[in-house]
Formats: structure tokens, C-alpha cells, sequence
């Protein structure tokens, strides 16, 4: 079978040879129609740029340019948000499927889920190897902000709204947060500070400084670092400019000495305090405050604690209950509650540690204690001004109450007036005086006045370094008079030799004179010519004689050789002629003044008094009003005469007088009486020497007329 293969094989190949050569000559036939795949043309793929993007603080990778757009590759975007996105019909859906953003190769706008346009700022790219977005959709399509950082870092991030911040006191009412991480405006932040912002715009990379709080810190644009006092710090968010704004990161504060506090809810508290002046609050002294510029803070555990209450807590806020008073505070809010009222305060209260603080003024304030600055300190005090007017041997004083009531006077203020000396001691002190001693005790209601105990209306108090008494008790305590005079609201404490607690058996001349001129215009033998008064001046001192007055009888008996020159009736010329003389030779002497007279010619003025009687030379007391014959008047005609004319003079040189000369020397049994509830003495005109222990209501005087010399003014002193 073979064989016969291999026989006809070379037929066999001519045939077949032959019948492809006639089908290549035959005629072509139509045939059936075939596919046809056309490759997909890309748009150009952009260049890699000398960049890198940086999206929510997290690496983005190199940043692609065509032209002078920048591109970010979109699965990037996608992976770094976990961001669905799929290819529809030669478009690019990301997002949800609900409402995706759709993007077309070439546009400059996406479609947004709700069917709007958003201008892209750039085309979107379809290339080979993906999708490519201009960096600018991140702020048009997903609210971005973008910052460079020289040329080689765009950082995107997004903002958002940001916690309520207080800035030593002052709110950022809108805050913002970058990332997290709050942020503020470098204005705001100077402002607050009282610092200086200066900026530098003509390097590639602008920069701010903010000198603040001792401190000089510098932001550069994008930059997640900053140079605060030339060494480098970290940043949890980078600073950038928007116009002519800088936003920097909230943690700025905390770099220039600021403490973060917490606070309520959504609230950052951030403090810078200094250390304020030392504190007394309601009679306790306290930690040195706390200063925020010129509002000073107090914790109010201390402030409960040292007006006697208690602070609690009750459903999260601070209640401090003292001197009758309820004070709600709510840590982080500016809003308290004063006795179920609103009270608005001027910073929040704010925890700082384990303590709170509050503004103290308002606190203060709300508990009803005054405020006043001492040498000691500041002083919250118990005690509040009011408007009682106290005069203190012929010098205004400043009284104060307190909320439990009594009429109160500093008693620095008083031993400056009487001159005595001030002895404290812890809670006890000692003012040693002529009259003798006084003892007392802080927050006792009794007092020991030269070993004799004295039952108070007020407490003793001590605010500050200062004691404080009350003055209708320790005052007289003092030998100090008190006249009331419910008319003005004045009261009158003056030094009063009491006629029943002088020294007994000294000699004291009484010498009365009257006008003192060359001038005479009514009765003659009533001038003494001036210089016939300075020559008996002059001689009584040389005898050694000491002119007093009625106030130095209590210590008569340490004065050599006493003398009292009174002068009736209140002549003009006593101020002109007289008063000079005193001053000269420092000489003290008493003007028995008729009230009615006052200001009418040839009388002293309202002015001349006061002038004479602030030297301390002059002692005014009473002529009565109208120099009236007491002796014939009617009792209550004499006690206007006693009364009013008393309150008048005390009016005018703030001293009560206690002395009474009687209008041409007459008295009566009866008026001499009346006298005694008014005064401690009652002047004559002419009789024997005056010696103490003698009736006091019954003193004689030596009289000194025009034609009395030098002689015979001296035998009367000698007697």
C-alpha cells in the first residue's frame, strides 16, 4: 500500500499545485462583513511636580502640574478618605451613590449630587493610569482650605466650627478649628495680650511676629513650626494668611505662658494671670490674688471661708452662701445667680486645678462689702461708707456701717486727732492716751477703758491693718464729748475737760478781755490796744506763765503757772489784731462767741472762725445766741439759748463747745441748772482767782480793760 503511495505521490502534487494556481486566477466573491477595535486616546498625563500635598495632616504624595495647575491623582484622595468612586460612561462618580459628585475628562466643572455646577478652577483629567483632579476642587468641592508652605507643601485641610474660647477673659465668639485643632486670629490674640503683630510679605514664604507677654513668637505661612524666643516649637496645626488675616492655632496662647482650664462644654478657657496685690476679704487676710490685666481673681472657697459661709457644689455648679447672700456660679460661664437674680460677671468662672476663679469685684460687690486700697493691700471690707458725718476734735472723719448695723470709725483716724499711741497686737491692741488706756479685742462687743469695762453696740472689727470701733461708745470711752446733731446727721466728738475729773486745788487765772483796738467805736474801756496786749504777752511769759485753754484742764497740773485769756463777744479785731498776736508768741487763748452775731460788722465771719479755730491757738465756745439776760428767761427760751447756740459752733469748727460764759455775768440758780445739762462750765465776770475743784458753774474772771497796764496785769495773775 505504501509502494503504491509513493508511486502516484509526484500526480498527486501536480494536481494540487495545479488547482491553486486556477483558484488564484478565478474571480474574487464578496464576504461577510468583520469587527474593527479602535484604541482609546488619553489625555496627557501631568508632570510630576517639585511638590507634595499633605490632606488632613496626612501624606498625599507628590503633586502633579500642567500649565499652572496643580494635580492630585483621585484614587489618592480616595484611599486617603475611604471615599467610594466608580467609571460610568466615560465619567467619574465619587462619593455615595446617592448623590455623588460627577466629574467629566476635560471639564473645569463637576456636577454636584444635587444637579448644581461647580467650577473646578481646572480641568479634569482622564488618563492612562487614572483620574486627575486640580487641587483646587478640593476647596470648591469639598470645602478645603489650602495653604502653601514656600513652593514645595500645599497642605489641605478643612475647617470647621471650633469650640467657644476665652482668652483671659475676653470670647472669640466665633472659633474655628483646624483639623481639631482650635484656632484664633492673631488680632485677636494682640489685642487681648496687649501686644504687637508685624508681618513680612516679601520673602517667598510670608511670616508674622507676635510680641506678646515678654515673649516674641514667629509663624511662617503653612509652616507646622514657629521660632517662640528664637527657638524652634512644634505646631499642632499650621498658621496661615487669608487676606489680611493670620489664623494661628489656639495653642499659641498656651506658648506665651496661658494655661488651659477647663470649662463647660464646647468651652476652651485659656489664662495668663499675674500675681496681685495682697488681700483682706471681710477682716481675713488672703493669698496674694490673681491679676488679668486690671481684673483681679479670687477662688471663692477662700472668699466663703473668710466672710464666715460655705461654698457646695449642687448639680455641677459652685454655690457660696455668706452674709445672708446666695451666690450660684457655673464654672466656664459668665452668667451667675445672686439671690435667684441674673449677675452678669466679667469673666467666666474658671477651674484652674482644684480651685475655681472668679472675678472678685462683682463677688464682692453681690456680698455687700466695700472696697478701698490700703498700704497693706487691697481691702474688701464689712464696713461701707455712709453718710453720717463724724467730726473728731474739729476734724471730719469718715464713718462706716456694716451689714449687722453700728456706727463705725477707723481708729488710726482718731489717734491721729488726739495723739495718742496705737499699740496692736494679734487680735488685741492698746491705745494709750492722756485719759488713760483703752483695751480692746477683735470681734468683742466690750472694750476696757482705764480698767472700767465699757458694753459696745458694734463689735470691734479689723479689716486690713486697721481697727475699727464704735464711735458712740469708744469715742466718749476716749474722753471724747458727743454731741448729735440729728438735723445735718453729724455727730461731734470733741476733747472735754469734764469739771468733775480734773485735778483738784490748782490756780488757774481767769483774765477776760473783749476787743482788741486802738480804734474804738463803742465803749472804750472795752479795747485793749494791741500793743498794750502783746506788752502783757509778752510779760506773762516771762513770769512763766502758760496760757491754756478749757480743753488742758485735765492735765493742769502739769502745766507750770496756768493762765486762761478769754475774750467776749467775737470782735472782728480778735482775728485782725489778736489772732496775730498768738501766732507770735504761741499763745493760746478762748473766744466766747454770740452765735446771732456772727458775720454782722465788727464781728468775726463764719471763715475767720474756722481759720482760728483749725490752728488749734483759739478755742470758740458759747456767749449763747442772742446775749440775753439768762437769768429772766423763760426755760424753754434758755435751753434754745444753751442748745442752739452749742450746735451752731459745733457746725462751724466741728468741736462742741462745753464752756458758757453768761452774757454780762448774770445768772440765776435756775439757769445756772440748765447750764449744767448743756456745758461743764459757767463763766462769771469779775471775782476772786479761779481754782479747780471750785463750783464750776460759778468761775470768776479778772477783768482787763483799755487802763488795765502791765502792772496791774500782772498782780492779777499773782493774785
Amino acid at each position: 500500500m505504501n509502494r503504491r503511495i509513493l508511486r502516484y505521490l509526484p500526480c498527486l502534487l501536480a494536481v494540487g499545485l495545479l488547482t491553486l494556481l486556477c483558484a488564484c486566477n478565478a474571480a474574487p466573491k464578496p464576504s461577510a462583513p468583520t469587527a474593527v477595535t479602535v484604541s482609546r486616546i488619553y489625555a496627557p498625563r501631568p508632570k510630576e511636580a517639585d511638590a507634595r500635598l499633605e490632606v488632613d495632616a496626612m501624606e498625599a504624595g507628590t503633586l502633579f502640574q500642567r500649565s499652572d495647575a496643580f494635580y492630585v491623582k483621585a484614587d489618592t484622595l480616595c484611599g486617603l478618605w475611604s471615599m467610594p468612586s466608580r467609571e460610568e460612561a466615560e465619567t467619574l462618580l465619587l462619593g455615595p451613590e446617592d448623590a455623588p459628585v460627577t466629574l467629566r475628562d476635560g471639564a473645569n466643572e463637576a456636577q454636584a449630587g444635587d444637579g448644581s455646577s461647580i467650577d473646578l478652577g481646572a480641568p479634569a483629567l482622564h488618563c492612562a493610569d487614572g483620574w486627575y483632579l486640580p487641587v483646587s476642587a478640593l476647596e470648591s468641592l469639598w470645602g478645603r482650605t489650602l495653604v502653601w508652605y514656600g513652593t514645595a507643601v500645599l497642605r489641605c485641610f478643612q475647617l470647621e466650627p471650633g469650640p467657644m474660647i476665652w482668652l483671659n477673659g475676653s470670647e472669640l465668639e466665633q472659633a474655628e478649628a483646624c483639623g481639631g485643632v482650635p484656632v484664633l486670629t492673631a488680632a485677636w490674640l494682640a489685642e487681648v495680650s496687649g501686644g504687637s503683630l508685624t508681618t513680612d510679605e516679601e520673602t517667598d514664604t510670608p511670616h508674622l511676629t507676635l510680641q506678646a507677654w515678654g515673649h516674641t513668637i514667629t509663624f511662617r505661612q503653612g509652616a507646622l513650626q514657629a521660632e517662640l524666643d528664637g527657638m524652634p516649637t512644634v505646631l499642632p496645626a499650621p498658621a496661615w494668611q487669608t487676606g489680611a488675616d493670620w489664623y494661628l492655632p489656639a495653642v499659641t496662647a498656651e506658648l506665651l505662658g496661658c494655661k488651659k482650664l477647663e470649662a463647660g462644654e464646647n468651652t476652651i478657657s485659656l489664662l495668663r494671670t499675674e500675681e496681685g496685690p495682697a488681700c483682706w476679704f471681710a477682716g481675713v487676710e488672703l493669698e496674694p490674688l490673681q491679676r488679668i490685666g486690671t481684673v483681679l481673681l479670687a477662688d471663692p472657697a477662700a472668699l466663703a471661708a473668710a466672710a464666715g459661709g460655705k461654698l457646695r457644689d449642687r448639680n455641677g455648679a459652685k454655690v457660696l452662701s455668706a452674709l445672708g447672700h446666695v451666690l450660684t456660679l457655673h464654672p466656664g460661664e459668665a452668667q451667675a445667680e445672686l439671690d435667684g437674680s441674673a449677675l452678669t460677671l466679667p469673666f467666666p468662672a474658671m477651674e484652674a486645678g482644684e480651685c475655681l476663679l472668679v472675678p472678685i469685684e462683682p463677688v464682692a460687690e453681690a456680698l455687700g462689702l466695700s472696697r478701698r486700697e490700703e498700704d497693706c493691700g487691697l481691702v474688701y471690707s464689712l464696713l461701707t461708707p455712709c453718710e453720717t458725718v463724724l467730726w473728731v476734735d474739729g476734724r471730719q472723719t469718715q464713718s462706716y456701717t456694716c451689714p449687722d448695723g453700728g456706727l463705725y470709725v477707723r481708729l488710726a483716724d482718731v489717734n491721729d486727732r488726739i495723739g495718742g499711741c496705737f499699740l496692736p497686737t494679734g487680735n488685741e491692741a492698746i491705745l494709750q492716751t492722756r485719759e488713760g488706756e483703752l483695751a480692746l479685742e477683735a470681734g468683742a462687743v466690750i472694750c476696757v477703758a482705764q480698767g472700767e469695762t465699757v458694753s459696745l453696740s458694734a463689735p470691734t472689727l479689723v479689716d486690713g491693718t486697721d481697727w475699727y470701733v464704735s464711735a458712740p461708745e469708744v469715742l466718749p470711752a476716749l474722753g471724747l464729748f458727743e454731741l448729735v446733731d440729728p438735723e445735718l446727721d453729724q455727730r461731734y466728738y470733741t476733747h472735754v475737760a469734764k469739771h468733775d475729773k480734773i485735778p483738784r486745788g490748782v490756780r488757774v487765772p481767769v483774765l477776760m478781755y473783749h476787743a482788741v483796738s486802738d480804734y474804738t467805736w463803742g465803749e472804750p474801756e472795752l479795747f485793749v490796744s494791741p500793743s498794750v496786749l502783746e506788752a502783757q504777752l509778752q510779760a506773762m511769759l516771762e513770769e512763766g506763765y502758760t496760757a491754756i485753754t478749757f480743753e488742758d484742764l485735765d492735765h493742769v497740773d502739769e502745766i507750770d503757772k496756768p493762765v486762761l485769756l478769754t475774750f467776749d463777744d467775737g470782735y472782728d479785731d480778735n482775728y485782725t489784731k489778736l489772732f496775730p498776736l498768738l501766732q507770735k508768741y504761741n499763745v493760746k487763748a478762748t473766744v466766747f462767741m454770740i452765735v446771732n452775731d456772727i458775720g454782722k460788722n465788727h464781728k468775726l465771719t463764719l471763715e475767720q472762725i474756722q481759720e482760728m479755730s483749725a490752728s488749734g491757738l483759739v478755742s470758740f465756745q458759747s456767749h449763747t445766741m442772742s446775749h440775753g439776760f439768762l437769768s429772766y428767761m423763760y426755760e424753754d427760751q434758755l435751753r434754745r439759748e444753751h442748745y442752739d447756740s452749742m450746735v451752731a459752733l459745733a457746725r462751724i469748727t466741728g468741736k462742741q463747745p462745753f464752756v458758757l460764759s453768761y452774757p454780762t455775768g448774770r445768772s440765776s440758780e435756775f439757769s445756772r441748772g440748765v447750764t449744767a445739762e448743756y456745758y461743764e462750765y459757767g463763766l462769771n465776770m469779775t471775782g476772786p482767782c479761779y481754782v479747780t475743784g471750785d463750783e464750776p458753774y460759778e468761775i470768776y474772771r479778772y477783768y482787763i480793760s483799755r487802763f488795765t497796764g502791765v502792772g496791774a496785769f500782772l498782780d492779777d495773775l499773782a493774785g
